[in-house]
Parts: C-alpha cells; sequence; structure tokens
C-alpha cells in the first residue's frame, strides 16, 4: 500500500511539472493542496521498492523549482518594465501642457 502512496506522488510531481513547463499557474494551487494531503499519508520512511519513485520525484520537484524561479523573475522583469514605461509617460505627458485628468467624482461624493 506504502508503495502505491509514493507512485502517487511521483504522478503529482509528473503533473506539476507539466503545469509549471505550460505555465499554468493557477493550477498549481489545487496540486499544492493535494500533495500536502498525500504526504500527511506518507510512512515514516520509504520501502525499498519505492526509492525510484521518490528519487523521480525529487528530480522532478527540482526542476519544477527552478522553472518557478525563472517565471518570477521573467514576470518580476515584466512588471518593471511596466512600471519604467508608465513613469516614463506620466513623464511626457507633464511636458505636453495637457491638465491631468480629473477624478470622476468630487468630495460630495
Amino acid at each position: 500500500m506504502s508503495a502505491q502512496l509514493f507512485s502517487a506522488l511521483l504522478a503529482l510531481g509528473r503533473e506539476e511539472h507539466a503545469l509549471v513547463t505550460d505555465g499554468r499557474w493557477e493550477d498549481l494551487a489545487d496540486v499544492n493542496h493535494r500533495r500536502d494531503r498525500l504526504i500527511a499519508a506518507l510512512p515514516a520512511a520509504a520501502p525499498a521498492e519505492a526509492m525510484g519513485d521518490l528519487r523521480e520525484a525529487v528530480r522532478l520537484q527540482a526542476l519544477s523549482a527552478a522553472a518557478l524561479r525563472q517565471g518570477i523573475a521573467e514576470v518580476g522583469a515584466e512588471l518593471r518594465a511596466l512600471g519604467t514605461g508608465r513613469t516614463a509617460a506620466a513623464g511626457y505627458a507633464a511636458g505636453t501642457g495637457v491638465p491631468q485628468p480629473r477624478p470622476s467624482f468630487n468630495s460630495v461624493g
């Protein structure tokens, strides 16, 4: 029975790696939740017959973690570029003499 749990852990590792590779970040929370439940059910020590599955799950986890770090770095760079673009656009707008838009509401409501 416990060897099946390690096979299930490997299957989740494969699923997670596929999601990360495809950039399907929104689906990772479900995988993490299922993995937490599965890990809680694992025995304290893995049986010998589960070691291959466990090694592969660890390898996939390392690959997924590296891909996630890369994805976070890329998204961070995109956000920084957007912030720089907005700052530059605001600077250019200030030099045109065009008044800044007013809020669509007043102090009364």
